[in-house]
């Protein structure tokens, strides 16, 4: 079985520093079930508020629905090299299907008590009473979702290529998304056939501000 084994598997700080987005993939190189299902699996570890969990994942895997997919993607070829593309659904209303359910587990699993559990379930319901941009909110957590799951693919040897570029009224039509989710990218997962040199980023000086925006950062870089 083609699969990363635990002791051969990459720390997040290099899946993080290593990973590049991959612009050609193996078409001949399928990807592993157990390893496709892991990495999935590694994804729901993201973070949400209240725990909604809003992402969901299509996996797109037959070549016919990659055809399909591709179509809907300005015709990227890598859609179709990729042995697998899932695409990143953002669930506008988890607390009205699965807040429930979500509180019980973590009262079974200890992380609540009883009581705290009811007092959780409250202060959640009410606080998604008052969002009024549903699909805003779920896009956050689920792009969470979206780069934990490239994280981990790259931990464990697994190269990813996130993609903007899909027209989603396209996509919904195709795969029979209905209006409460959003699609909120596409991440085609497989093998590169090239090493993609480090494009370089941008230094903290850039990009961080101290205790106020636009005050400089003084810590200096890593």
């Amino acid at each position: 079985m083609d699969t990363t084994s635990a002791a051969s598997a990459l720390t997040a700080p290099e899946a993080i520093t290593r990973r590049r987005a991959t612009r050609k993939f193996d078409a001949s190189r399928p990807l592993p079930d157990e390893l496709l299902k892991r990495i999935l699996s590694l994804a729901t570890h993201a973070p949400s508020g209240f725990n909604l969990q809003p992402w969901r994942f299509l996996v797109v895997r037959s070549a016919a629905s990659r055809r399909s997919l591709r179509a809907c993607a300005y015709n990227q070829p890598k859609v179709e090299e990729a042995p697998v593309v899932v695409v990143v659904l953002g669930y506008h209303t988890p607390y009205q299907s699965h807040l429930d359910e979500i509180v019980a587990q973590s009262v079974a699993l200890g992380a609540y008590s009883e009581e705290v559990g009811k007092a959780v379930r409250a202060s959640a319901y009410q606080a998604q009473e008052y969002v009024t941009d549903r699909k805003h909110w779920a896009t956050r957590s689920t792009m969470l979702a979206a780069a934990t799951l490239m994280i981990a693919a790259e931990s464990l040897g697994v190269s990813s290529a996130p993609m903007e570029g899909f027209e989603e009224q396209k996509v919904k039509a195709a795969f029979g998304v209905p209006d409460d989710h959003s699609v909120c990218c596409l991440i085609a997962l497989g093998y590169s056939t090239e090493t993609p040199k480090f494009p370089g980023r941008l230094g903290l000086s850039e990009v961080c501000y101290e205790d106020h925006f636009g005050r400089p950062w003084t810590l200096g870089e890593a």
